[in-house]
């Protein structure tokens, strides 16, 4: 029986090739959408589940909020771990992860600036399973001065030897022993890492307590919960257990704690979920890598659309040919089929059908996956498709086109009546049946609401590079590593400002893009009403270099002996402390000990952080030096003022390699996500245009069929062209402009939602829908209108030859 079934799908199939081939074409194209969106979206939600008991790890994170100002903290203080460990029962582990970037590593003859370098106390590997082929999980960062490096790093810098045991130098004096060997970190963990140095090993100056509160908060801190533990009542165990060590923080810095909660203030302590850390993007960071759910959401949306489209494309292609297999049907229920077995051959069909474009998905993805990683700087693996979520994915979605697609055709077609067979009215109930013009409505409110998204994001992304962040960042080359020079710096300085190639050159240690979110609580001189200030520090050239137009007051001096404690601050600033100018205006630090601020000067805001953010109360203090040397060059002389900066650079100092980017570059890349999504849209509304096409090529080839003879008299009768042309598109535009009405709030509502997220956002504007509706009827006319025309233009002799 299953051989009869296969001969007759197989005959069937091949009896129409042009409209199986559009079937099946546009379910290739669906399925391999949404296999790759699927992929993406899975990989995504992966992250850090690999760990076995990352049901059970939490990142402590922190809210302050201090007068207007708030902040979100992934980062704690030094002694959290420890007394959360000793006075919390229900944590039965904690640990401590702190990142050092840009680490120069010396192995021999090799050298490099590393950027992955982490400490981590002895036991993360009892909470993380992080993959050691070497050493002991126990006994690997128990010693001071043991590093843990990857399989990749050890034979960057010590070939195919045998890593353990051997010394790394860093930064010209620290060796470290290398006591495990680590395979590549998983790329679904949130934490990336080349090196893992014992958390013994962090040094600071002598007089500098790393232990004490308040000292030191750029710690990660994680903690395993025992079983079934109670997060809500762990949040204010936790709460409760640190708020006593705040409180002689703020009495240090001449601020009680009554004073801080009766102005409004909180410090809000609490665990995060490791699996909730990637996707979270309150709590975020420089050093882990952060996604979007909001993004992944709205692709995951957009996949099951584009699956839809494909399906329902298959639905009305299979029931507009159910008129034509009208007498197949017949015969068979004459000589005794009865509806059973015909639902079981139609779905069989479908099946099949559904199963060869799978394949066909499948191969596509295999032959275009690079470029498709390439073209959305992604890195999905191939082989993703064929690990056990993958095969899942793909059985899931095969059952449910099948299920969608097949039930409905296998249904309408096993009702035909063979009297009503014999008598023609199969065809005439099949061709008045108005849920295909739903279905096709519901294809062009996809398609153009994708087009109106696809605008929108275009014009968000130009807006977020084209927008005035206060600032020049065009033609400023960024000198990295300058902390490496030493004393050489001003000197490298000095030479580097000699060249007529260049404008101007400033040191900071904080530029826009490259800014870690260091800020400070400060007030005016009465120590109420605290406000947290961003914190940049720079020398006297930071203003012009950046072109950064200075409002009020002046600009630190060269000579600055006396500049110490003199700030400027930014318009924002100024507004929260309630001034207009900076005459005799001081502000207090709350930080190390408390010291007072002369403001010298008020600047136009501009934007240290990306334009997601509003523009935040910054303080510009003066520092000689730091470990940006930010360059402004003239354009035209770009590549020979790097070449005469890095022959410089080797002449002061020979050990660390020459490190450069530029800011424009730096400032446009904390977009990539939003230029990744408006990539993805644009190519997911290619595709849905090209299936919704594919499938009125389908229809609009059955309905020709259906009017041939219709046509055929309207010609004879005196009919032109463009009649017969109105006659045939009519439905087709009436269609559209349905779904256009459908699809204009669903797609403003929806755009509305995403640039909730941007401080600076694009206007919808009507025009946008109004493009996107054009371009959907234009491209459903000439999709309809290629077939049209020459059914109306062909002889209807043709057509009545046999009446």
């Amino acid at each position: 029986m299953f051989k009869l079934i296969f001969k007759t799908a197989i005959r069937s199939i091949l009896k129409d090739k042009y409209q199986s081939a559009l079937n099946i074409f546009g379910l290739i194209l669906g399925f391999a959408a949404f296999l790759f969106i699927a992929s993406y979206f899975f990989h995504e939600y992966s992250f850090d589940r690999f760990n076995t008991k990352a049901d059970r790890i939490y990142r402590c994170v922190t809210k302050v909020r201090m007068g207007d100002t708030q902040e979100a903290l992934s980062t704690s203080e030094t002694p959290l771990a420890i007394t959360t460990k000793e006075n919390l029962p229900e944590v039965e582990d904690a640990t401590r992860i702190y990142f050092r970037k840009n680490v120069l590593v010396t192995v021999g003859e090799h050298k490099y600036v590393e950027k992955n370098f982490w400490y981590a106390d002895a036991n993360v590997f009892r909470i993380f399973d992080f993959p050691l082929l070497k050493g002991n999980q126990y006994e690997v960062l128990a010693k001071p001065n043991t590093v843990v490096i990857t399989l990749n790093f050890s034979e960057k810098y010590f070939g195919n030897a045998d890593a353990i045991g051997k010394s790394i130098e860093l930064n010209d004096g620290e060796l470290y022993e290398v006591t495990g060997i680590l395979d590549k970190i998983p790329g679904n963990s949130h934490l990336q890492f080349d090196m893992l140095a014992s958390f013994s090993s962090v040094g600071f100056s002598s007089d500098y307590d790393l232990m004490r509160w308040g000292n030191f908060r750029d710690m990660f801190t994680y903690v395993l919960l025992q079983e079934n533990t109670d997060l809500n009542k762990m949040n204010n165990k936790l709460q409760e257990l640190i708020m006593p060590y705040y409180i002689p923080m703020m009495e240090r810095n001449g601020m009680s704690y009554d004073d801080f909660t009766s102005a409004g203030n909180f410090v809000e302590h609490s665990l995060q979920p490791l699996k909730q850390v990637h996707l979270n993007t309150t709590f975020t960071d420089s050093a882990a890598i952060y996604g979007n759910k909001q993004l992944l959401y709205a692709l995951g949306f957009i996949g099951i659309m584009i699956i839809l489209i494909a399906c329902f494309n298959f639905i009305n292609l299979t029931t507009a040919r159910a008129s034509l297999r009208a007498k197949e049907i017949g015969i068979k229920k004459i000589v005794g089929s009865g509806k059973g077995k015909i639902i079981v051959q139609v779905l069989f069909e479908t099946f099949l059908q559904c199963f060869v474009a799978l394949l066909g998905a499948v191969v596509m993805l295999s032959f275009g996956l690079s470029v498709l990683n390439s073209y959305v700087e992604l890195n999905i693996q191939f082989s993703q498709f064929f690990a056990w979520q993958g095969m899942a994915i793909m059985l899931a979605i095969l059952l449910f086109v099948v299920a969608m697609a097949g039930i409905f055709p296998s249904f309408v077609i096993a009702r035909f009546n063979p009297n009503e067979i014999i008598k023609g009215l199969a065809m005439r109930w099949n061709t008045k049946s108005g849920y295909r013009n739903v279905l096709v409505s519901f294809q062009f409110v996809i398609f153009i609401a994708l087009i109106a998204c696809t605008i929108i994001v275009k014009k968000q992304v130009s807006l977020l590079h084209h927008q005035n962040p206060g600032f020049h960042k065009e033609n400023i080359l960024v000198v990295k590593n300058a902390e490496k020079l030493g004393t050489s710096r001003q000197a490298f300085k000095q030479e580097i400002e000699k060249n007529p190639d260049v404008i101007g050159a400033s040191y900071t240690n904080s530029l826009p893009s490259m800014f870690d979110g260091s800020s400070n609580p400060f007030s005016k001189t009465d120590k109420k009403n605290q406000i947290f200030l961003y914190r940049v520090d720079c020398d006297t050239d930071f203003l012009n270099t950046l072109q950064i137009k200075l409002l009020d007051g002046r600009n630190f001096k060269v000579d600055a002996g006396g500049e110490r404690f003199n700030a400027i601050i930014n318009k924002k600033a100024a507004e929260a402390f309630g001034w207009t100018d900076c005459d005799n205006k001081v502000i207090y630090d709350f930080n190390n000990g408390g010291n007072n601020f002369n403001v010298i000067g008020i600047v136009e805001d501009f934007h240290i952080e990306s334009l997601r953010e509003t523009i935040e109360p910054m303080i510009i203090r003066y520092q000689e030096t730091g470990s940006y040397l930010a360059v402004r060059i003239r354009p035209e002389s770009a590549h020979d003022a790097i070449e005469k900066a890095k022959s410089i650079w080797g002449s002061l100092n020979n050990k660390t390699p020459f490190e450069f980017s530029f800011l424009d570059e730096s400032f446009d890349n904390q977009y990539k996500q939003e230029v990744r999504f408006g990539k993805l849209v644009s190519l997911f509304s290619i595709i849905s245009i090209v299936i919704a096409c594919l499938g009125l090529l389908g229809l609009v080839s059955f309905t020709l069929l259906r009017k041939q003879k219709e046509i055929g008299i309207r010609k004879v009768n005196g009919a032109n062209v463009a009649e017969v042309l109105a006659m045939l598109n009519k439905d087709f535009v009436r269609w559209v402009a349905v779904a256009f009405m459908v699809a204009i709030p669903i797609s403003y509502y929806t755009m509305h939602l995403w640039l909730e997220n941007f401080a600076y956002k694009t206007k919808l504007s009507w025009w946008i829908f109004a493009l996107a509706g054009m371009l959907a009827l234009g491209i459903a006319l000439l999709t309809v209108s290629w077939q049209s025309w020459r059914a109306a233009t062909r002889n209807p002799v043709e057509a009545l030859r046999y009446e």
